[in-house]
């Protein structure tokens, strides 16, 4: 009877130790996040396509990394020169993430979501001095129009029947309005006036013709309790006003 007895007791201080370990194993958990330059959400500390840790800044990288400081869960940070080696990568390999992505129909089952992020609208941009007024967004098809090549606006734009002109480089927009070969920039509120005001260009909103979410896309693999504790904090961080905080600064 006391041997069965200590062999239980054997058994239960085991699960006991395995129930620890793996609690603990969850909570250092480290992780790698994947992202591109898409200034002021992500970018790098020195204006390269490439950086990795703490050369990698922006609205989104602050956000994320005070939100996984909070939580208690650690992760390395690659800034990458192609979305697409970014976004493939995240959504092939355990343990990765990709920011700041959009939450479509089509990639909802590739990932589990965290966010939003942040949140933004999208604009039409013109120049300080110009006099265009719009009272929908499909009396854009008059004006030529830019837009950025990788973007959600863009393809939002193609199925209203607007077709843009695209640049690789949405700083490129800048020097099309100031040439007069674009009417109008199609971008966010938050990353169109920022990418002008470093080009000292002033730039003015037309009309506001939809709004966006940025989400922090994690692999399928990702814990469901990972996931929650990572939605629950960042709602716990915009509540305290942590974000506004962040967002203070690039504004």
């Amino acid at each position: 009877m006391m041997n069965r007895t200590v062999s239980l007791l054997r058994r239960g201080v085991a699960a006991c130790l395995l129930t620890t370990l793996s609690a603990t194993a969850s909570a250092t958990q480290e992780f790698t996040l994947l992202t591109e330059s898409f200034a002021p959400l992500q970018m790098s500390l020195t204006g390269k396509s490439v950086a990795k840790n703490d050369g990698v800044s922006g609205l989104a990288t602050d956000i994320i990394r005070q939100l996984f400081k909070n939580i208690g869960y650690t992760a390395e940070y690659h800034l990458k020169s192609s979305w697409d080696d970014a976004f493939n990568t995240a959504a092939a390999t355990p343990g990765y993430g990709v920011y700041s992505t959009f939450r479509s129909a089509e990639r909802e089952d590739m990932f589990k979501w965290v966010g939003p992020v942040y949140y933004e609208d999208w604009v039409l941009l013109a120049r300080l001095d110009d006099e265009i007024k719009l009272n929908n967004i499909l009396e854009a098809k008059k004006y030529s129009v830019g837009s950025f090549t990788f973007d959600a606006i863009t393809d939002h734009l193609v199925e209203l029947g607007i077709t843009p002109k695209r640049a690789s480089n949405d700083a490129v927009n800048i020097a099309r309005l100031r040439n007069g070969s674009i009417d109008l920039w199609a971008s966010s509120s938050l990353t169109g006036p920022y990418i002008a005001s470093n080009f000292r260009y002033q730039v003015k909103p037309v009309m506001t013709f939809s709004s966006g979410e940025f989400w922090l896309a994690m692999h399928k693999s990702t814990d469901d309790a990972v996931i929650d504790t990572m939605n629950q904090e960042l709602k716990n961080m915009y509540e305290r006003g942590d974000v506004d905080k962040i967002l203070a600064e690039y504004l």
